[in-house]
C-alpha cells in the first residue's frame, strides 16, 4: 500500500525535520538538485521556462533553474507574482538567480511550445482561488508540449483534489517527502501526470501515520480465500441476500450471482415472489424464495454467515418491514452484514433512528446515498470524499465504502483509497455486483474490513480488465462477474 498524507501532516513533518534544525535551505537545494537530475534525464530539450511563485516552491524553482543553467540549458524565469512579498528562502534563491534571464508573463505567448515549462508557483501551499492573472497564465501553459510541476500543480487543493477554473496540467509532478492527498483524489489526480516521489532522505511513513492508505489489486490479492483440497460447500460460508422489490428483480439476481461466483458455498436470495422464476432461470444454483412480508424472513435469520440487504429495495412498506426485522436480528447476533442502495435510503429515515448497527456492518453508499445519509448535497460529498466517508463512519459506527472514482473504505481507525477502476464501472448494477462480492467474502470468513477492501479491489480490477478487452463504454454490470471470478483463481 502507498501512504498518503494531508498537506498539514507534510508541512509539520518538514518543519520538525528541517526548519528546527536550521537546514531548510540545504533541503531546498537538495530538492532542486534531484529535480534537475530528473529533468536532465527525461528531456532532450535545451529550453526551459520556470514559473516561480513568492513562497518556498518558487525558491525550489529558482534553484532548479540555476542547476539547469550549469548544465548549459537555456533557462528563462517568470516571477509570476512579483508584487507579492517573497518568503525568506524564496528571496534568498531569487537573489542568487536574478542575474539570469527573466521575462514577463506577457511574453509567455511568444515562447515556443517545444520549451519545457516548469510550475514552481505554489506547490503544497496551493489554493484554488487563483485570480484572473494566474488563470490566464495557466491557460496559456496548455500549449506547451512538456509540462512539469514541482510538488503540487498550481490550481489543485493539496488536501481535497479540488481544482481551480484553470489548473496546471502536468505531464509529470516531482513531489517531495510524501504523496499528498490532493494528488491522488478527485480531479487533482488527473492533473498531476506521472508522480515522481523524492523523499529527500527521510521516511515519513516510519514516523507519521498516513491519512490514507492507497491500495491496488496487488495489495489485496493475498486476502483471497484459498480452498483446501478436501473442502466441501459448508466450508465456504452461507450468504443470504435480501434484494429486489417489485420491478427491480435484476438487482437481486446480479448480487446473488456475484456472491455465488465469488466463492460462497451456499447462496440464498429472498426477493419478491414475482422475481423467483427469473432468478431460477438465470442461476438455478441460488436458493431463491419469495417473500410477502417480514414473517417470511424469520426462517432465514439463523441460517447465514453473512447478509447482504438493499439492492433493488425501495422506500415502501414491504422493504421497510423486512429491513427493520433484519437489522434487529443481525444486530443481536452480530452477523456480518452489508447494506446497500435502498437499505441505505431507508436507514436515513427516522423509523430506523433508534437502531444501532454493530461494528461488523458494511455500508456501501454512492455519493447520492451518502448525501441523503449525511443530510448534505452530493456536491458537498464529492468536494471532500474522505471527510464525508469519515463522517458517515462516525454517524453509523461501522465500515463505510464510499463508491465512485477512487472508492474510499474506512473504519474507526483507518482510511483506504482504491487506486484502480475507472469510468467503465459507472453503470447501473455495478454496485449490486460489488455487494455480492463483499458479502461472499464475509461469508467465507474474511473480517468485514478485509472483505470490503478486497471486494473493492477485485471489482475495480475487473472493470479495468473489461476496459482493456472492450473499452470504457458499454459495460453491462453482469459482465463484470466472469472477470471477478478470473481474478479469484
Amino acid at each position: 500500500m502507498i501512504s498518503i498524507y494531508t498537506a498539514e501532516q507534510v508541512k509539520d513533518f518538514e518543519k520538525n525535520s528541517f526548519v528546527k534544525k536550521g537546514d531548510d535551505l540545504l533541503a531546498m537545494i537538495e530538492a532542486a538538485r534531484q529535480s534537475v537530475e530528473i529533468l536532465n534525464k527525461t528531456y532532450s530539450s535545451s529550453d526551459f521556462l520556470i514559473l516561480c511563485g513568492p513562497g518556498n516552491n518558487g525558491g525550489d524553482g529558482y534553484f532548479i533553474g540555476m542547476g539547469l543553467g550549469k548544465l548549459k540549458k537555456r533557462v528563462k524565469f517568470i516571477d509570476v507574482l512579483d508584487d507579492v512579498k517573497k518568503s525568506p528562502l524564496c528571496e534568498h534563491a531569487f537573489n542568487k538567480a536574478k542575474n539570469l534571464e527573466f521575462v514577463s508573463s506577457k511574453a509567455l505567448k511568444n515562447i515556443p511550445s517545444s520549451t519545457v515549462v516548469i510550475d514552481a508557483i505554489f506547490g503544497i501551499g496551493g489554493r484554488i482561488n487563483l485570480g484572473s492573472k494566474l488563470e490566464e497564465i495557466l491557460s496559456i501553459c496548455d500549449k506547451f508540449e512538456s509540462k512539469v510541476a514541482i510538488d503540487v500543480p498550481t490550481g489543485i487543493d493539496s488536501n481535497t483534489g479540488e481544482i481551480s477554473k484553470a489548473c496546471f496540467n502536468a505531464d509529470k509532478t516531482i513531489t517531495f517527502i510524501a504523496y499528498k492527498l490532493g494528488q491522488r483524489i478527485n480531479e487533482g489526480k488527473n492533473y498531476c501526470g506521472k508522480l515522481i516521489l523524492k523523499d529527500l532522505g527521510l521516511s515519513m511513513s516510519k514516523n507519521v501515520s498516513p491519512a490514507v492508505n492507497e491500495f491496488s489489486f496487488e495489495d489485496i490479492k493475498k486476502n483471497i480465500p484459498i480452498r483446501k483440497e478436501n473442502a466441501h460447500k459448508g466450508d465456504h460460508g452461507k450468504l443470504l441476500i435480501i434484494a429486489g422489490d417489485e420491478g427491480f428483480g435484476g438487482a437481486g439476481i446480479m448480487s446473488s450471482e456475484s456472491g455465488l461466483k465469488t466463492g460462497a458455498g451456499l447462496v440464498r436470495l429472498l426477493t419478491r415472489k414475482s422475481h423467483v422464476s427469473a432468478s431460477l432461470a438465470k442461476n438455478p444454483e441460488v436458493m431463491v424464495s419469495g417473500a410477502d412480508n417480514a414473517q417470511d424472513l424469520e426462517a432465514n435469520l439463523e441460517w447465514p454467515d453473512a447478509v447482504v440487504a438493499g439492492p433493488g429495495l425501495f422506500e415502501n412498506y414491504w422493504s421497510e418491514q423486512i429491513l427493520y426485522k433484519l437489522l434487529y436480528s443481525v444486530t443481536d447476533n452480530e452477523t456480518p452484514t452489508l447494506l446497500d442502495a435502498g437499505a441505505l435510503r431507508l436507514l436515513a429515515h427516522d423509523t430506523f433512528s433508534k437502531i444501532t448497527l454493530h461494528s461488523q456492518t458494511v455500508l456501501t453508499p454512492h455519493p447520492g446515498e451518502a448525501a441523503e445519509m449525511l443530510q448534505i448535497t452530493a456536491k458537498e460529498v464529492q468536494k471532500n470524499r474522505i471527510e464525508s466517508a469519515k463522517e458517515l463512519q462516525k454517524k453509523y459506527g461501522c465500515i463505510i465504502v464510499l463508491k465512485g472514482n477512487g472508492t474510499i473504505v474506512c473504519d474507526k481507525n483507518n482510511v483506504y483509497l482504491c487506486s484502480s477502476g475507472g469510468p467503465e464501472l459507472a453503470v447501473a448494477g455495478s454496485g449490486d455486483v460489488l455487494s455480492g462480492v463483499i458479502g461472499s467474502l464475509m461469508a467465507q470468513g474474511l473480517a468485514p474490513i478485509d472483505a470490503a477492501i478486497t471486494g473493492v479491489g477485485i471489482h475495480a480490477q475487473a472493470g479495468e480488465e473489461f476496459a482493456k478487452d472492450v473499452g470504457k463504454i458499454g459495460l453491462a454490470a453482469g459482465e463484470l462477474i466472469p472477470y471477478i471470478r478470473k481474478f479469484l483463481n
